[in-house]
């Protein structure tokens, strides 16, 4: 019977320790344009990023501006690796978050203008200090690959 009992509280701690609170990347984001890396596709002159991140969800509002161009974007996940389905740069979405310890991992599938499949991994993380939010994308297309680096400064006071 204490056999049992060992064997229960063993899985109730560990069940505990799986359910450890995940980062929380909530706030208005700044990109910081000389810390960025944009690879061959043009580097936007303004991002701004705010994100509402729920106890199931994420919210995504991003503003851009390039050569005197703005764009706005809304992306919405599911936290709990539900396939959420969104519309970027006009196109069919489809991705899939999940946590890879403190750091946020997004899959997405999607097409480009010449209706060819993109696929589209991000890999978000807080820096030590949480004052910078650092994501990488791997993007791959029938015409190859490419890896972005976005650093965004965490605004305050607003």
């Amino acid at each position: 019977m204490r056999k049992v009992h060992l064997i229960c509280l063993g899985m109730i701690l560990s069940l505990v320790a799986s359910a450890e609170p995940h980062t929380n990347f909530s706030g208005r984001w700044r990109m910081l344009k000389d810390q960025s890396d944009f690879g061959t596709f043009s580097r936007p002159d303004i991002v701004v990023r705010v994100i509402e991140q729920g106890d199931r969800t994420l919210n995504l509002h991003t503003v851009e501006t390039t050569g005197g161009k703005t764009n706005v974007a809304d992306i919405s996940y599911f936290t709990d690796g539900t396939e959420s389905t969104n519309t970027r740069s006009g196109r069919k979405a489809t991705s899939k978050l999940f946590w890879d310890g403190a750091a946020l991992m997004i899959r997405t599938e999607t097409t480009d203008s010449k209706d060819q499949q993109i696929d589209i991994v991000e890999h978000w993380e807080l820096s030590p200090d949480g004052k910078q939010l650092i994501t990488t994308s791997e993007i791959s297309t029938p015409d190859g690959a490419a890896h972005l680096k976005m650093v965004c400064q965490k605004e305050t006071g607003n």
